[in-house]
């Protein structure tokens, strides 16, 4: 719904159809060793286990992204609407085909086994926590979690050009104590389906590659309507995303791809424990079009032009039903080897039906958009250990406590290879959000939003099998609501140790501080996580 989410997904989906094209990949054995100077485990096979720069700030920034386990709160306000995956501050480095999280981070998922025509790959991970504080809450209260994960990752060739495959992570979370406080639900055992976990048909029909696809998530995710000074609440959302996207390249230099995408929201049971309360007035449906024609004669700087439109209907009268257009043009030119820039820019247009229900039952947002979207990214790899990135831009996109929300955000990350064995990285978020509707009359009204942070992350290979983690993040958020105002630090120390080629085991520290201004609301979690991953 985003321009910036179009053409993550649009890069993504012309990634796919360019690997459509190479030949059907044999089963991997999964045996790997540690390169010390690359930092990576490299496959003895086909030596192509270095992980890439999005790979490398993915797991470097692990804690400051409140993804399946991290906690931090520095979310983006500009992403709260968006249910495709968690919302962390930095700009999303995942595929939309795969799931959020693999069980293998550091074997770059050669786990195979083949099953007649069929490539699996498996992968478990079984993981449990103390949380001294699991609202962080004052008072606090503690419990023991249990977390399940299982990835898979499978595929079954019929022909050279048409394949089947799957890519997802399920699991369970079990509350020893106080199932009450899950995000969601008020039973002993959480489902989680992560974000991207996708059952795709890829199929070639001449020049053109087509993708036909369902994903599926369950997952927690955050409410910032209709709540005023008091802290945002969380509840939980199951969301099915069916698609088919094509790719035709045209001619040598130009080529066109389309996307449409049914999308189906379902809010589950708001917790009140957890300050959601009944969440009901967020069940939506989507109706997608989307395209995107790109010109690149020399097959290195690529010119294009993107864009589509989103029917957007709630289920209650909550919130306003829209429609939904942008549309821009975009350039993206390599300097050198090592640097890619990249531009695009573009309108936005937002027409909200008007409001039946005002506050305090629901916003009353009255507000239409009319606007402008920019994206400014630099990627530079200095050389095998250095490589950095900077990402700046200006858009709007749909919100839970008004019509819509526009924000202005940068993003930094810098990873390196230290020296043998140790790897460092730093990345820093800045973003300003406005809601549609600030109006103080307005109770329960959302206020403009101010956030910065940073986060600090080392990590050194001790051992051929004994990897050390520790990292830093601060966040803070300024708002015109004083009692909405917070500062944050979060600590974090990690032991991995790979048992043997197939199994893993991890020890993992928290520690947070909470400093909410202008309200007795101060809060601090201590979690101590021990987890085991087996691949199959």
């Amino acid at each position: 719904m985003s321009p910036s989410q179009t053409s993550n997904f649009f890069n993504d989906f012309r990634g796919r159809a360019s690997q459509m094209k190479a030949s059907a990949p044999a089963a991997r054995s999964g045996d790997v060793v540690y390169d010390y100077e690359s930092g990576a485990y490299v496959s003895q096979e086909d030596q192509e286990g270095f992980q890439s720069l999005q790979q490398l700030l993915r797991s470097d920034r692990e804690i400051s992204q409140p993804s399946v386990r991290s906690g931090s709160s520095a979310f983006a306000a500009r992403s709260v609407g968006d249910y495709t995956a968690y919302s962390g501050q930095y700009s999303q480095a995942l595929s939309y085909f795969a799931p959020t999280y693999t069980s293998d981070p550091f074997m770059s998922g050669k786990r195979n086994l083949k099953v007649g025509p069929v490539n699996i790959g498996l992968g478990l991970y079984q993981g449990f926590e103390y949380n001294s504080n699991v609202q962080r809450s004052n008072p606090p209260v503690e419990d023991f979690i249990s977390s399940t994960l299982l990835n898979i990752n499978a595929n079954y060739r019929l022909t050279q050009h048409n394949v089947l495959s799957i890519s997802a992570g399920i699991g369970v979370d079990h509350y020893f104590n106080h199932p009450e406080l899950a995000a969601y639900g008020n039973g002993d055992y959480l489902l989680n389906i992560l974000p991207g976990s996708t059952l795709a048909f890829d199929i070639k029909a001449g020049p053109v590659y087509i993708t036909i696809y369902d994903r599926v998530s369950v997952r927690p995710a955050v409410n910032n309507a209709f709540v005023g000074a008091a802290a945002a609440g969380s509840f939980g959302v199951f969301q099915n995303d069916f698609g088919i996207a094509a790719n035709w390249q045209i001619n040598s230099a130009w080529a066109l791809a389309l996307n449409y995408t049914n999308t189906f929201s379902n809010a589950l049971g708001g917790n009140a424990a957890a300050g959601g309360g009944n969440n009901d007035q967020f069940d939506r449906t989507m109706n997608s079009i989307h395209g995107s024609l790109t010109y690149s004669p020399a097959a290195t700087w690529v010119l294009g032009t993107e864009g589509g439109v989103t029917l957007l209907e709630y289920e209650q009268p909550t919130l306003n039903d829209a429609t939904l257009f942008n549309w821009g043009l975009f350039v993206s030119v390599p300097i050198g080897t090592s640097t890619t820039v990249k531009l695009s820019g573009g309108i936005q247009q937002f027409d909200f039906k008007d409001p039946t229900i005002f506050a305090p039952l629901g916003p009353g947002d009255t507000n239409d958009l009319s606007g402008y979207y920019y994206n400014f990214s630099i990627t530079n790899q200095l050389n095998a250990r250095f490589s950095h990135t900077l990402s700046i831009g200006h858009e709007s996109s749909i919100n839970l406590a008004s019509n819509f929300i526009t924000a202005d955000f940068v993003n930094y990350g810098l990873s390196m290879v230290a020296w043998k064995g140790g790897r460092f990285s730093i990345s820093g978020y800045y973003e300003h959000a406005e809601p549609s509707l600030t109006d103080p009359a307005f109770p329960g009204t959302q206020f403009d939003v101010t956030q910065y942070g940073f986060d600090l992350y080392y990590t050194h290979q001790l051992t051929s099998k004994l990897r050390l983690g520790t990292g830093y993040h601060f966040g803070r958020a300024d708002s015109m609501a004083a009692t909405q105002d917070f500062d944050q630090h979060g600590f974090s120390v990690d032991l991995n140790y790979m048992i043997n080629a197939k199994a893993g085991m991890n020890l993992g520290y928290r520690y947070f501080i909470t400093d909410t201004q202008g309200a007795n609301a101060d809060a601090t979690q201590t979690r101590l996580i021990l987890g085991i991953n087996y691949n199959f």
